[in-house]
């Protein structure tokens, strides 16, 4: 009668017909009823089970849950069912074990952590990687924290048992609070006492920004905030860094700056027909230029255009100038108000020299001699002043007369005919060629006392 193979758990294998024996069911020779010379097969088959199929070929025909000690490798390992899978090995004592393979487990009875070994050949106590947990409360742990009404899944990284970050898949607020962390947002929260140090490849915000907001030093950039650098060393531009915008640091004066040997500063505007240059700091004489003639009221004269206006006689309107001081002889400019006002000296209404002149007003003319007027003409005739003379005239009394005005001394004189008489004036009797003598009838002759 035949044997029938069967699992533990029920399943049936196969069958084993008396007086034979199967070796392709299992990893084992199954021995039939009434098979001869069964017994060394049965020792082979137990000293297989005893090692473990040591070997550095797997078992043929294996079964889920059967071990395999894999000596190439020094492994023990179970069969899944589809696959020989590792057993690791976990010593527990106090010192790192030396016989050892990758993927050994240790426990560190002292420190109470969890090693496993990398496999570095030959031995060495340096393969043996910690796996956790940290000392003295340090390392990465999973923990909940509350929000006053829910619980949130966190990792907190802890040294020494306080917290330098927390990692969060969610925004919250502590509830009771946490030092350090007043808002736990998603993503890695580090303790506001602590800082980030190194150099890290990308980032996605700076100063509550996102990085497309900031300014690169190889691109174009556009901001749409202002730009305040608190600094007077300015802005340096252009390729040989020759241009600079600046402040004095003495007197605070804004300043422009090309650095490049004769070269110029332009100002430039666009204008509703292009772009134009307005103005110009040369670099060859340091002088300033502008483009053109001014055409509108506050547009800047040039020395050029202020020469040719007085050259070419084609100023426009009426010149306005600040006066001279009175007395003031120099090249500048006189204004018909300085003239006749008097600061000149000058009046349109006198003739002068110093302080003898002849002036006008609307009825008379007057003559003044050293600053005394010794004569007036009017309407009413010509009269003297202040003891001024006439000059005796030269006719005689044999003249034939003229329209010229006689002194006071011409008529004591007698030296004018009235009428073919002449008087004479004398302290003596008219005598001819002293005192002349009268030679016609109607002569007078006054007798002065001597």
């Amino acid at each position: 009668m035949s044997y029938t193979i069967t699992l533990p758990n029920g399943t049936t294998l196969g069958t084993i017909a008396d007086g034979t024996v199967d070796t392709t069911t299992t990893s084992l020779t199954l021995i039939g009823r009434n098979y001869s010379n069964y017994g060394q097969i049965m020792v082979t088959d137990l000293l297989a089970l005893l090692v473990n199929f040591s070997y550095n070929v797997s078992p043929a025909n294996p079964q889920a849950g059967q071990l395999w000690w894999d000596s190439g490798n020094s492994l023990m390992k179970a069969y899944t069912g589809t696959t020989w899978k590792n057993i690791g090995s976990c010593t527990s004592q106090s010192t790192a074990p030396t016989t050892t393979i990758a993927g050994d487990l240790w426990w560190d009875s002292t420190n109470q952590q969890l090693y496993v070994y990398n496999g570095t050949s030959p031995y060495n106590v340096t393969g043996w990687i910690l796996v956790g947990p940290q000392r003295n409360g340090s390392g990465a742990v999973w923990e909940q924290i509350s929000d006053g009404t829910n619980l949130h899944d966190v990792l907190s990284i802890k040294l020494d048992g306080t917290r330098t970050a927390i990692v969060s898949a969610d925004t919250f607020v502590p509830s009771p609070s946490i030092t350090g962390f007043s808002t736990i947002t998603a993503g890695w929260n580090m303790n506001s006492a602590d800082a980030i140090w190194g150099t890290a490849n990308n980032a996605s915000y700076l100063g509550n920004q996102p990085a497309a907001n900031y300014f690169t030093n190889y691109l174009n950039n556009v901001g749409t905030g202002s730009l305040t650098l608190l600094s007077n060393v300015g802005i340096t531009l252009g390729t040989q860094s020759n241009f600079i915008a600046n402040v004095h640091s003495m007197t605070g004066s804004g300043q422009l700056w090309n650095l490049n040997v004769g070269g110029n500063i332009s100002l430039h505007v666009t204008t509703p027909t292009g772009s134009t240059k307005v103005l110009a700091a040369n670099g060859q004489d340091g002088l300033l230029y502008v483009i053109a003639d001014p055409t509108q009221p506050l547009g800047v004269a040039t020395k050029q255009y202020v020469d040719n206006k007085f050259t070419n006689t084609v100023l426009s309107g009426v010149p306005t100038a600040p006066n001279p001081g009175a007395g003031d002889n120099s090249q500048q400019l006189a204004t018909t108000h300085f003239v006749t006002s008097g600061l000149s000296g000058l009046y349109s209404y006198k003739i002068y020299t110093n302080s003898t002149w002849v002036w006008t007003d609307t009825a008379s003319i007057n003559v003044a001699v050293a600053g005394t007027t010794v004569a007036t003409a009017s309407a009413g005739g010509f009269n003297l002043y202040s003891g001024a003379t006439a000059v005796t005239q030269s006719d005689t009394y044999n003249g034939s007369g003229n329209a010229a005005v006689a002194t006071t001394q011409f008529v004591k004189n007698a030296t004018q005919w009235w009428g073919g008489s002449a008087k004479f004036v004398s302290n003596a009797v008219p005598n001819a060629g002293v005192n002349d003598i009268g030679s016609n009838d109607g002569d007078f002759w006054f007798q002065i006392s001597s």
